[in-house]
């Protein structure tokens, strides 16, 4: 009976590591996603900024992109 209860312990450890791993790796997913959404909001602002005509340091001190990125946008 004890090693029945043992294995049923550790059945349900590994179960719930295995869950937690799942779920800071969707955290992290979720955190980076937005990361590069984000990223690419800005680089989106600055190209309707540089076709409003709108200073190259303006835009980079507005959306905190480098000049040589925004320069290099069409």
């Amino acid at each position: 009976m004890n090693a029945y209860q043992e294995s049923l312990k550790i059945k349900r450890d590994n179960y719930s590591a295995l869950e937690s791993a799942e779920l800071r790796g969707e955290q992290r997913g979720q955190k980076q996603g937005i990361e590069i959404g984000a990223e690419q909001e800005k680089r989106e602002m600055a190209r309707e900024l540089k076709k409003e005509g709108l200073s190259i340091d303006l835009i980079a001190r507005t959306t905190k992109l480098s000049v040589e990125e925004i320069q290099t946008l069409i």
